[in-house]
């Protein structure tokens, strides 16, 4: 597991597609190698493990039907805090007192 999150998009990518692994799987590992260094690292705000595990299990599923979404299909990434997601928690990386706000330039 900890080699693949050691090893590069691109190379992640290729052996989704050549279904040496799994999306699944990638994501699985990136989820243990979170939880496992967050705590000191706070880098993740919100995991949102079920979510990505449920779009892993269906880009498997389009690879196997023949479907591939793009050249980094299946791979797994982070989104900043900073964009607004849907259900998920959006700090825009400020204090509080900022978010949600208008700054005078």
């Amino acid at each position: 597991m900890d080699e693949l999150v050691f090893t590069s998009a691109t190379s992640l990518a290729q052996a989704i597609r050549d279904k040496r692994v799994s999306s699944q799987e990638v994501v699985e590992a990136y989820i243990h190698r979170i939880e496992a260094v967050n705590p000191q690292l706070n880098a993740v705000v919100q995991l949102t493990a079920d979510t990505a595990l449920t779009q892993a299990r269906q880009a498997d599923v389009a690879l196997a039907g023949g479907e591939i979404n793009g050249p980094l299909h299946g791979v797994p990434i982070t989104i900043k805090d900073s964009f607004d997601t849907e259900g998920v928690i959006s700090t825009e990386a400020a204090h509080p007192m900022f978010h949600n706000r208008m700054l005078p330039l």
